[in-house]
């Protein structure tokens, strides 16, 4: 009849944020298990043009499938741009989209391009605080969120958490570096 509607998979589960929250950080290997899957879903967006601008915990839902548990799903694509879009004509100076405590130090610009390595970064920010239980920066203002991811070194996990082996921590410290160049390109 022209009505316009849309169908969204039903989810059993929670968000990762309220994972954390309710049960405290989460064993490395369930953590790599859970990466390995956002990853995939990280690269299908990309290699279809889209970077997502907003990984987050609360954006990844922890789902039970077909018997099946720790299903990661990629939620919320509302800030994605395609790869070859150009910043919005109506787009001022110094605005930016998406979360600060997860935002890569490009998006924190606000006027550098964005491209996949901007997911990557967001990535290693959650899996940093799904093994912490702790954000890479903490700040109540958003303003030194945004100097602090484009200015100071994240602290190590490990050092936050005994159980995370030394090439864990590399792989989150390589996808948190500053530059866009030094991290995981895809």
């Amino acid at each position: 009849d022209g009505t316009f509607y849309y169908v969204m998979e039903l989810l059993p589960g929670m968000a990762l944020d309220d994972v954390v929250k309710n049960f405290g950080s989460l064993p490395p290997a369930r953590v790599v298990h859970l990466l390995i899957q956002i990853c995939s879903a990280l690269r299908e967006a990309h290699a279809m043009g889209l970077i997502h601008r907003d990984i987050k915990p609360a954006n990844i839902f922890l789902s039970q499938r077909g018997g099946v548990y720790d299903v990661a799903k990629l939620l919320d694509f509302g800030l994605v741009k395609e790869g070859n879009e150009r910043a919005e004509p109506g787009a001022k100076y110094g605005s930016f989209s998406g979360t600060p405590l997860y935002m890569s130090p490009e998006q924190a610009s606000a006027y550098d391009e964005v491209d996949g390595r901007a997911d990557i970064y967001s990535l290693g920010a959650v899996a940093y605080y799904l093994l912490t239980g702790e954000t890479p920066f903490t700040s109540r203002n958003v303003l030194e969120l945004l100097a602090a991811h484009q200015n100071m070194e994240v602290v190590p996990p490990s050092q936050l958490n005994a159980e995370i082996l030394i090439d864990l921590d590399q792989i989150l410290l390589k996808c948190m570096a500053k530059q866009p160049e030094l991290r995981y390109q895809s």
